[in-house]
Formats: C-alpha cells, sequence, structure tokens
C-alpha cells in the first residue's frame, strides 16, 4: 500500500487513442477528489494534448511522441526532473515500465498480469481486461487500489460525473460555419481508422438520405484520410450534408462536437468525446467480447447504444453467432433515435 501523505505527483501513462483516454479520464476525478493538492500529469501522445488540456482535474502534459524520441539516459533524466511520485501504468507498454523503474519513480502501478510488471512494477494489481466482464472506465479503477481508493463504486453515472472534461473556448470561425442555429445539428462520424467494425457506408448514406434536411444539419466528420472517401463515397449521394472531414484539428473537432446537439458513431473516439461532453451520443457496436458495449459504451448522461443482431444472416456472419458485417443494425433503428432526439 502507498504512503498518501508523501505523494504529491501522480503520472498517469495512456499512450493510445482518443476514446481511451476519455474511459481513464475518470480516476483523474478520483484522485482528485481523494487528494485535493495531488498533482496529476498526464503522459500521452501529442495528438492527444488537447483532451487532457480540457480536462480540469489534471495539471501537465508529458509527450510520448518527443519522450521515446529521446535517448534513453536523456528520456531518464527528463522523467526525473518531474519529480512523481507515483506512475499508474493504465495502458501497459514495456518501454515505459522500463523507463519509469530506471528513473527510480517511487511507486510504480501496473496489472500483475504483464510480465514486465514483475520486473518493473513495486505496485501490483491482480486483474485481467480480457476475461473481465467490467467495462473499460471500470478496469482502470482497479489501478487505484494500492491507494486504499474503493474501486466498488464504480456506476457509469459516477464513472462520467468524475471525468471532469469540459470546453469552454468560444467556437473559432471555421467551426462556426458548419453550424446552422435554426437546424438540429448532428455530426456523422462513419469510420474509425480500423480500429473496430463499422457501420456500413451504404447504411449511413441511407439514414442521411431520410432524415429530414430542413430540421437537419449533417456534418460529416472524420481524419484526413478519410476525407476523399466520404467526398468519393457519401457526398455525391447526400448533397445537402457538410462535411469536416480533415478541415478540422482536433481542437476544432471537439469544439464542433460541443456545440453540436447530437452525434452518431461507431465506436471511435469522437463517440466518446460526445457522449463525455453530455451532448446525444449514439454508437454503433458489434456483439463481439472485447469490443462489445459492455467494454466500451459511451459513458454519459445522453449517451446511448445500438448492437448488432446475433442472427445475422449475411454471408459473412452466418454460423458465426456474431454480425461480422453490422449490417443488423437498420438504418430505421439508427433514424428512430435521431428523429426522437429531434422530437
Amino acid at each position: 500500500m502507498i504512503p498518501l501523505n508523501h505523494i504529491k505527483h501522480i503520472l498517469i501513462s495512456r499512450t493510445d487513442n482518443v476514446g481511451d483516454l476519455i474511459l481513464t479520464l475518470p480516476i483523474t476525478g478520483i484522485l482528485k477528489k481523494n487528494f485535493p493538492d495531488v498533482k496529476i500529469t498526464f503522459l500521452a501522445r501529442d495528438y492527444v494534448r488537447d483532451v487532457v488540456k480540457h480536462c480540469i482535474h489534471t495539471d501537465g502534459f508529458l509527450s510520448w511522441d518527443v519522450l521515446s524520441a529521446m535517448k534513453k539516459s536523456d528520456a531518464i533524466a527528463e522523467i526525473k526532473s518531474h519529480g512523481f511520485d507515483v506512475v499508474i501504468h493504465t495502458f501497459p507498454k514495456k518501454e515505459i515500465a522500463r523507463l519509469m523503474k530506471k528513473a527510480h519513480v517511487p511507486y510504480r502501478i501496473g496489472t500483475s498480469r504483464r510480465g514486465y510488471h514483475w520486473l518493473n512494477c513495486n505496485e501490483k494489481v491482480n486483474f485481467s481486461r480480457i476475461k473481465s466482464s467490467l467495462h473499460e472506465g471500470q478496469l482502470n479503477l482497479q489501478l487505484l487500489k494500492p491507494f486504499n481508493i474503493d474501486v466498488n463504486k464504480n456506476d457509469f453515472p459516477y464513472l462520467n460525473a468524475q471525468m471532469g472534461f469540459q470546453i469552454k473556448e468560444p467556437l473559432s470561425s471555421n467551426i462556426k460555419s458548419f453550424l446552422k442555429p435554426d437546424r438540429f445539428n448532428l455530426i456523422i462520424h462513419p469510420f474509425t481508422n480500423g480500429h473496430t467494425r463499422e457501420w456500413p457506408v451504404s447504411h449511413f448514406i441511407a439514414l442521411i438520405q431520410q432524415l429530414p434536411c430542413d430540421r437537419v444539419n449533417v456534418i460529416v466528420t472524420g481524419s484526413p484520410k478519410e476525407s476523399d472517401v466520404i467526398l468519393n463515397s457519401i457526398m455525391p449521394h447526400c448533397p445537402n450534408i457538410t462535411s469536416a472531414a480533415g478541415k478540422c484539428s482536433l481542437s476544432e473537432l471537439l469544439q464542433l462536437i460541443n456545440a453540436a446537439d447530437g452525434l452518431v458513431a461507431n465506436a471511435t473516439g469522437p463517440l466518446h468525446v460526445a457522449a463525455a461532453l453530455g451532448i446525444r451520443a449514439l454508437g454503433l457496436y458489434p456483439i463481439t467480447k472485447g469490443i462489445d458495449p459492455k467494454r466500451w459504451q459511451p459513458v454519459g448522461k445522453k449517451a446511448e447504444y445500438l448492437t448488432a443482431d446475433p442472427n445475422c444472416n449475411a454471408p459473412s456472419c452466418c454460423g458465426k453467432n456474431d454480425c461480422f458485417c453490422m449490417k443488423s443494425i437498420t438504418v430505421d433503428q439508427v433514424k428512430n433515435v435521431v428523429m426522437r432526439w429531434i422530437a
């Protein structure tokens, strides 16, 4: 158990993606609630810096892109210069675990299920993400056990309340140009950069075509590399929509989501951002264990989700008790949710 009176600076290591980081934010609020004077820094990739910036519980950011490019001796010196008392490895990474030990961070917390944590962590928590039935946000809380924090208080409203994710910056002129104040501004984010299964593009097109354009302003978002697909595959069939794909920095995308009225997406970062910000958010999910809503559902007061049908009869799915094609989530199901939102 960690001697709590001596803890002044905690580093949370999370070097994967936006959605993963959003679901890690509750531990920042819980730590601040228990230790109001503690300083919390995130070790993460540069591209999620703006997400960390908008969490009211975080005090600093350490770039993994910069740290990983340094000579090992320089990286160790950089870590030492921050005076971390604790590092929490929420996303296990061997190289980071080794650096933290060599930098003599006094308390290094990780799951006991990683062999390299036995060599590099001195506070190990015994749980398995693969075998667990818990949500990702609840699993992250397990790593707070060495602080003697009750991790059983972990329902979704509680997790959401601990995120502290807020965006208060004024909208840029670029973002204002995508919005229409007299309509329901609906963001559709159709792709996931290949991170999970995706609802078919044809279904997204049919959904957009069936929404009343005099009441709904559809804004399609995506990464720069997805913008060509959106331009060539979606825009020709949906002339009344606006594409913001590849036209926003992450900071501007966060602003756009915060200013929108609703968002429809697969299980990807913008969905979790929308849920955390408290706007209407609908996630489209497969039912496969490990990538299903039980593990990754959006956490927010207005968040909801639809799941694929295990009895899908598509050739690629038949007999596998799963919907690999995601076609079994019907356009009408998604449309009904959106129409309920704008009613």
